[in-house]
């Protein structure tokens, strides 16, 4: 782990510890000059009045609604003369309050929002106090409802408005305004995860997240609104479905890590559901008692669990949606055993439950690694889009050197149909005239002519055999110019030394520039005897030192002067410079040297 990965961890931590404790750490200002009443009568139908402390906490035994009343008689001098006011901070109820046997405020005209997952503050205004020396009943009436959720009551506060609205501000923020932003955010993104689904259904992750979340919605508006009158009827059936979010959870969990989750674990999911669903369906305190237990107590294993695989694969295998989701994992099972243990010990604990925010936590990081997955899968797209881009201009340069090699294909093909209709012609037509005059010329002793017509007709021939020269024949093409040019010699009697063992492979050889070889070749030899007059000629083929072919043409006639002049010459060093080749003319001692060195490969002089 390199350092700054563990700061970051340390600063994860730290984080995850200060949002853990910071609901029992951090205390809001209390009411300091008013009155505190922390001693009431409770009334409960069919049972005799019973002095009670607050705060107090009452278990609906029967299971059928029925009215607490908690009275408290309030010495009229304890009161301000203006503006005397109520302010209860914790009550989880609907509540009806009444001063001096009139009511003045009713909860069920002014809250929205009744659920275990509020609690209410209450903040009243009190009608005129009674004559001087007189008592002041107030009378608080709760409506516990059937439910096996406990009812609570906090202390009350009595004393000015003035100083006890500050109080009741920021307990109606945090215990109401920050729960129903929380509850509206949640079911947002739920939302938003569920029609991901329906646009994706075959997504594993998906799905498993689809069904999380619809249970978050069911659980969340049964935690919200379920002690609404509307909702009694069908608050067990919600119950019911808790304990399958914490199984869920653990699917997801697994997932994450793209571990596939046991099929058992779906089954029992399913398995638990009906069971509960029966006994809410039942209907009895103690089946609704069941459910209500099987609910914590399969939300809080569920959350553990899913919090200790997601520290596995986030600690040991490293996985980054594992590291997303570790805090709002833990955090979420904290506060889970947290309202737990709050609930099993009441009134010990204010009864103020803080696992809705962590699953508003739990929910953000769920939608985090989504983001994370999309955005990698956008990366992985970008990168195979690249690729293909890549991978197509690589194809197109292919298919366009394709092309460029077709075409050069066809122009060679064209050439040599025209090479070989090129040669016919000129063997079935100027050779035959050249056959003729050489006949004729020899019937009428006409020297000169002969000699003209058959040094035309080898030139013709010379001409005719180079446009049938392929990649490798220059060799082959050397060795017929010596098998015509040897007799030629040997009736001047001219001695030809011919050596090509020594020459090395020269690429690229084509019809032209294999007749340029040739006629420079022809052209050295011409001048040596017309100029010589040599009486021995050698040409030998080699290769210099760095691998190079040269031909060298040697005669012992006069030797080279180096301001000679003339049209062969010329034509020798232009031809030459078409093979990027290099001529060389070096006088000898007894003749003339010369040097024609050949690239290793050829030009194509006819593209």
């Amino acid at each position: 782990m390199t350092r700054l990965g563990g700061i970051g961890w340390i600063a994860l931590v730290l984080a995850t510890l200060a949002v853990a404790f910071a609901p029992d750490l951090v205390r809001l200002p209390r009411p300091t000059t008013a009155l505190v009443v922390d001693r009431a009568t409770l009334l409960v139908e069919g049972q005799p009045a019973a002095e009670v402390s607050l705060p107090h906490v009452f278990y609906s035994h029967t299971g059928r609604p029925s009215t607490l009343r908690y009275q408290v008689d309030v010495a009229s001098v304890s009161l301000p003369d203006v503006g005397a006011a109520l302010y209860v901070p914790l009550v989880n109820r609907r509540v009806v309050v009444a001063a001096n046997g009139e009511i003045i405020y009713d909860s069920a005209d002014h809250v929205v929002w009744a659920g275990l997952a509020l609690t209410t503050p209450l903040l009243v205004r009190l009608p005129p106090r009674p004559p001087a020396g007189g008592t002041y009943r107030l009378t608080v009436m709760l409506e516990p409802g059937p439910f096996a959720s406990p009812t609570f009551l906090s202390r009350f506060y009595l004393g000015s408005d003035a100083a006890l609205a500050p109080s009741f501000k920021w307990r109606h923020l945090l215990d109401v305004d920050f729960r129903i932003v929380s509850l509206a955010t949640q079911l947002l993104l739920a939302v938003g995860v569920l029609l991901a689904w329906l646009a994706r259904p075959h997504g594993v992750l998906l799905s498993w997240l689809a069904g999380l979340l619809a249970l978050t919605i069911v659980v969340d508006i049964g935690m919200f609104l379920g002690f609404r009158p509307a909702l009694w009827g069908v608050l067990p059936y919600m119950v019911a479905f808790v304990p399958a979010w914490g199984l869920i959870a653990v699917a997801v969990s697994l997932q994450l890590l793209d571990v596939p989750p046991p099929r058992a674990l779906l089954v029992g999911m399913i398995v638990l559901t009906a069971v509960l669903l029966v006994c809410a369906a039942i209907g009895t305190p103690l089946a609704r008692a069941i459910v209500a237990a099987a609910a914590a107590a399969g939300i809080c294993i569920g959350a553990v669990v899913a919090s200790c695989i997601i520290a596995w694969g986030a600690l040991w295998r490293g996985n980054p949606d594992a590291r997303i989701m570790l805090a709002p994992a833990v955090l979420i099972s904290w506060f889970l055993l947290r309202d737990a243990y709050v609930a099993a010990t009441l009134p010990e604990h204010a009864f103020r439950l803080y696992s809705p925010h962590a699953g508003l936590l739990y929910v953000v990081g769920l939608c985090a690694v989504l983001v994370r997955r999309m955005a990698d899968s956008f990366d992985r797209l970008d990168r195979s889009n690249e690729v293909l881009n890549a991978r197509l201009a690589a194809r197109e340069a292919e298919l366009a050197a394709l092309a460029r090699q077709e075409r050069i294909e066809a122009a060679r093909l064209v050439r040599e149909q025209e090479r070989g209709r090129l040669t016919r012609d000129l063997h079935d037509g100027i050779s035959g005239h050249l056959v003729s005059i050489i006949a004729l010329s020899e019937r009428t002793e006409t020297r000169p002519i002969e000699q003209a017509a058959r040094d035309a007709l080898n030139d013709l021939r010379l001409v005719i055999y180079s446009l049938d020269i392929g990649e490798d024949e220059l060799p082959l093409a050397l060795a017929n110019f010596r098998e015509r040019l040897e007799p030629q010699l040997q009736r001047l009697g001219v001695t030809l030394d011919w050596s090509m063992a020594d020459l090395p492979d020269v690429a690229g050889v084509t019809p032209g520039n294999a007749l340029s070889v040739l006629r420079i070749v022809q052209e050295a030899i011409t001048n040596a005897l017309k100029h010589g007059p040599a009486r021995r000629i050698a040409v030998r083929g080699r290769a210099v030192a760095d691998g190079c072919p040269v031909i060298t043409v040697d005669n012992d006639g006069r030797p080279f002067a180096a301001d000679s002049r003339g049209r062969g010459l010329d034509n020798m060093r232009r031809r030459a410079g078409l093979l990027d080749a290099v001529l060389m003319l070096e006088a000898l001692p007894c003749g003339t040297r010369v040097v024609l060195a050949l690239p290793r490969r050829l030009p194509d002089l006819e593209s």
